[in-house]
């Protein structure tokens, strides 16, 4: 694990690890997230960003099985939160599958949408070496502080509204 932070005039504040595939590497990720937290002083922002940054290595481990860069960048009031692998496959929402009397606990297709509801806004960006999963996360969900809507700035200079 090789951890870089950088707060260099006029950019934004971030922080960065390159984890391997392992069982481990969402424990790794949500304790770079508690020291941005902690760091930049936005402890209520804590939980939230770690539920996030969990499903995203989570998945990553999971379905891509490469190396991961993790990148959280301070935003505003906020966080941005990064995942880059080597898969070109782009993640997607899927259906819930029905729980299995053999395999109760055994529950599918649950990380993007636990994603989408904790974060402002999320997406993916395709990179020349696979992929990169991003999400936002601003206050926590159910706090009555989220935005109406948010622009999202993509590597394109694209803006997107959410």
């Amino acid at each position: 694990m090789t951890q870089t932070s950088s707060g260099a005039p006029g950019e934004p504040p971030y922080l960065t690890v390159a984890l391997a595939p392992e069982p481990d590497a969402a424990s790794l990720a949500g304790t770079l997230v508690a020291d941005a937290c902690l760091a930049w002083r936005l402890p209520h922002l804590l939980h939230p960003a770690r539920r996030v940054m969990s499903e995203l290595v989570l998945n990553a481990v999971e379905h891509a099985g490469t190396d991961l860069l993790v990148t959280i960048t301070r935003r505003w009031n906020g966080l941005h939160l990064a995942v880059a692998d080597g898969d070109p496959r782009l993640p997607r929402l899927r259906v819930m599958a029905r729980v299995r009397r053999d395999a109760p606990l055994d529950e599918r297709g649950r990380g993007l949408r636990v994603v989408q509801a904790a974060a402002n806004g999320w997406g993916v960006l395709r990179t020349p070496a696979g992929k990169v999963v991003w999400a936002v996360v601003q206050r926590p969900a159910g706090s009555g502080l989220l935005p109406t809507s948010m622009k999202v700035w993509t590597a394109s200079s694209k803006v997107i509204n959410v």
